[in-house]
């Protein structure tokens, strides 16, 4: 039972700090746990008469596609934990990336950053990063919303901008968003006049190219230490809970102070009302794509609870407000500007009953004793111990299109009779060969939620179609099951290489004329792409060439935008090609 863990703790908190992740409580559906407190342990032992860990649940039931953060303050209001913050902020870095903050960009474009995503906690947790900037140094391209080819490589998680038809159908952190093989970023670099960011960059970078890549990329994993808080943004409109043990040193700086913020892009209303054109920056050179993001600002919900005393705390209506710019961590307190229903501004956690308390926010304490029963009548239980769950059974992987493959796996049937299945977890990186530890798998790109109810019972095969893949990648698939109090099974592996997606292009998009002369909108570029438009696609031969072209001109384009000498030489080709395709595009329109 909880008291044995907390015993577990008393005794030995270094081995207990190695095994936190598995010890936070989450019974129902839907909850999450994670365990970023086992540094925390290991960095306050407990000492004789100090306050115990204690185990807590977060509870709240979020519309789809929020950006969140959870995090605990201390009697003195000063940052003391952080308990959960949504992939996108945490691990992609969509705060502190390259570009206008003002960008008509995506939530999958890899450049503008969203300063106004979670400024309460970024500026609250006291925390201050590089600021990200283009690794490009053309000086028109700061301002594009392009490509970037001098300055670029791979990308594996971010795609093209998306417009506004194609947004309709976009689902934060869960949409399938396919893009070339070839497709490549700017990563950045460090902004060379010292200016700083609340928000961290980007951690999920693992190959870089010395020629195109900033040296300074590869310190961005070591600056971004979210990992063992971030999870993937909540499917939405379902109760859900994160499962939390509270480490000694911050339950003796209690009475402590729960709060959640959560943002949604595009969450208008008649006050916070903005326009595509004239409030973002629309790239002239691609004015088809980008979305506007503006929207009325973060709120915040937060409730004052003591971690030792067993209990239940809610509230049902959010305290205030961020900047809608994110230039400060100011709360503004709760007033008519912001929506409370439809699921926009404070109702963007809706009101939840639970255990016979109505809230959208609250939070339940096991108390200092860790005592999971109902034992004092409040309506609320709660039961865990730490077990050893049997390893995932014949786990397979079977490629289905170019950016999904389904996995197949078997939960085995439990010996106790108190097991119930609370959540799968699947994880996947790119690459030929991955040592999966627990610390690579909590860093490693999560699958959106699956719903235990969908999955076979015990012991039967279930099947789980994984998307959000690249064409022509290796992919390397962990996955891991976890009980009602997040104790964690073995995780299991296996991996696939997808097929090759089907031709693709994307207005602009010139590989080898771009590297050449520099810039997409540059006019030879431009005839280039105007003669493939009026000439080339309308004939299968052409379409040929077309396809031709964009599958193999990338890694040439790559080499010739790192030497000066092969892009005078490139231009010396390309010049005369570019005029004549300039002369018979006007010949062809005249």
């Amino acid at each position: 039972m909880v008291p044995a863990m907390v015993a577990r703790a008393r005794r030995d908190p270094g081995a207990f700090a190695a095994q936190a992740v598995t010890t936070a409580a989450r019974p129902g559906r839907g909850g999450r746990a994670l365990g970023s407190l086992a540094a925390a342990l290991a960095l306050a032992p407990a000492r004789a008469g100090a306050a115990e860990p204690v185990l807590v649940e977060f509870h709240y039931t979020p519309v789809p596609n929020v950006q969140m953060a959870i995090w605990l303050e201390d009697r003195d209001g000063k940052h003391a934990l952080d308990v959960l913050v949504t992939q996108a902020t945490g691990k992609y870095g969509i705060g502190n990336r390259p570009g206008r903050w003002d960008f008509l960009s995506s939530w999958r474009a890899p450049y503008g950053p969203r300063p106004s995503v979670l400024p309460i906690w970024a500026h609250r947790s006291g925390r201050t990063y590089p600021r990200v900037i283009f690794f490009d140094s053309e000086p028109l391209d700061l301002e594009s919303l392009g490509w970037h080819e001098n300055s670029s490589t791979a990308e594996n998680y971010f795609c093209i901008p998306l417009t506004p038809a194609d947004h309709e159908t976009v689902v934060v952190d869960t949409m399938t968003c396919p893009s070339p093989k070839n497709f490549s970023t700017d990563k950045g670099r460090f902004d060379p006049e010292g200016g700083r960011s609340v928000y961290p960059p980007r951690n999920d970078l693992m190959v870089f190219d010395p020629q195109l890549d900033s040296p300074d990329a590869k310190e961005y994993a070591g600056l971004n230490q979210l990992d063992g808080v971030t999870a993937a943004t909540p499917a939405g409109d379902r109760e859900d809970f994160t499962a939390f043990l509270i480490p000694a040193e911050v339950v003796a700086r209690g009475p402590l102070t729960a709060r959640v913020e959560v943002s949604l892009e595009g969450d208008e209303n008649e006050t916070y009302a903005f326009d595509r054109e004239t409030d973002h920056y629309v790239d002239p050179r691609l004015s088809n794509y980008g979305v506007e993001y503006l929207g009325q600002p973060s709120v915040l919900y937060e409730v004052t609870f003591d971690p030792n005393e067993r209990g239940f705390t809610g509230t049902d209506r959010y305290s205030g407000y961020g900047d809608w710019d994110g230039a400060t961590g100011a709360i503004h307190p709760r007033d008519a500007t912001i929506s409370e229903d439809g699921g926009s501004g404070g109702d963007r956690l809706k009101s939840m009953t639970k255990n016979g308390d109505t809230f959208r926010w609250g939070v339940f304490s096991y108390g200092e004793d860790g005592q999971g029963g109902d034992t004092d009548g409040d309506g609320w239980q709660g039961s865990c111990e730490f077990r050893e769950l049997a390893p995932i059974e014949d786990l397979q992987a079977e490629v289905l299109d170019f950016d999904r493959v389904r996995l197949t796996f078997v939960v085995p049937p439990q010996t106790d009779p108190k097991f119930k299945l609370s959540r799968m977890k699947i994880r996947h990186v790119t690459g030929e060969d991955v040592a999966w530890t627990p610390e690579v798998f909590d860093a490693a790109y999560e699958v959106p939620p699956i719903d235990p109810l969908t999955l076979a019972p015990l012991g039967q095969p279930s099947t789980v179609e994984v998307a959000q893949l690249w064409g022509d990648y290796t992919y390397q698939f962990a996955v891991l099951y976890e009980d009602s109090c997040a104790n964690r099974s073995p995780i299991a592996t296996v991996s696939a290489t997808t097929t090759a997606q089907k031709f693709q292009t994307v207005d602009s998009f010139c590989f080898v004329a771009t590297a050449a002369f520099g810039a997409p909108w540059a006019a030879q570029v431009a005839a280039l792409r105007a003669f493939r438009d009026a000439w080339l696609k309308p004939s299968a031969t052409g379409v040929d060439l077309v396809r031709f072209y964009y599958a193999y001109s990338p890694p040439l384009a790559r080499v010739i935008a790192g030497e000066p000498l092969l892009r005078g030489l490139a231009r010396v080709v390309l010049a005369p090609v570019a005029d004549a395709a300039r002369l018979a595009t006007a010949a062809g329109g005249s």
